[in-house]
């Protein structure tokens, strides 16, 4: 097995796991809150005093609702429903809006009109956003970021994230971070390119690359 095929192997591996840890969550833990939540709920509507009439039920509602959101937040981390069930664009969209909740402008537009991407493009994209956008959150200091997803005219995809932050030296980034590399890892993989343009004070852009999208079953560009 070559360099490529490990990669292939090791990032198919990766998204199965995920996918599975996501959807034990989905289907025991976060059923198994929203029943006690009914039950409460119903329990409360019965007491003398009605709904919002006993401080500790009220706290205990709070916090397996807080519970309940959590774990929709690792679900979404971990891989999004709406990636599956809607497609890349709708799943970009649950990440933009979680990054609104630190950064005060993030806009996203895509140009991919309803089509439906391989699975390997659009887990690959999402990945790459999703990492993006969680370095903006933890290092950049930006008020506003960009993101743009379009298809190329020779068929290919783009890719674009763009922020207002502080900017770093790309050359200069220590060996233990791994997260602008595994950008460019993932990009590889469909034989893409990912290129980081940044100077200090001076915001990042990323752009990814991606050849045209090739159905694995036939062979052929979609």
């Amino acid at each position: 097995m070559n360099g490529q095929q490990t990669l292939r192997a090791l990032l198919d591996r990766q998204e199965r796991e995920r996918q599975l840890v996501a959807y034990e969550i989905h289907d025991g833990l976060a059923q198994y809150l929203s029943a006690a939540i009914m039950h409460l709920e119903t329990y409360e509507v019965g007491l003398p005093g009605g709904v919002g009439s006993d401080s500790h039920i009220n706290e205990v509602l709070r916090l397996l609702r807080e519970a309940t959101a959590e774990a929709r937040h690792l679900i979404a981390g971990l891989r999004p429903p709406a990636l599956d069930e809607l497609g890349l664009v709708a799943a970009i969209e649950t990440l933009v809006a979680d990054a609104r909740l630190e950064i005060p402008h993030v806009e996203f537009a895509a140009a991919l009109a309803e089509e439906r991407l391989p699975a390997d493009w659009e887990t690959t994209l999402f990945r790459i956003a999703q990492e993006s956008l969680t370095n903006i959150r933890r290092h950049a200091r930006a008020s506003r970021a960009t993101i743009g997803l379009t298809r190329q005219p020779d068929g290919g995809i783009l890719l674009q994230i763009r922020d207002d932050g502080r900017g770093f030296d790309p050359t200069a980034i220590p060996p233990q971070h791994f997260g602008l590399e595994g950008i460019k890892q993932r990009a590889a993989f469909l034989g893409g390119t990912a290129t980081v343009t940044s100077y200090p004070g001076q915001g990042t852009v990323i752009d990814v690359q991606l050849p045209p999208p090739v159905d694995r079953r036939t062979g052929n560009s979609v």
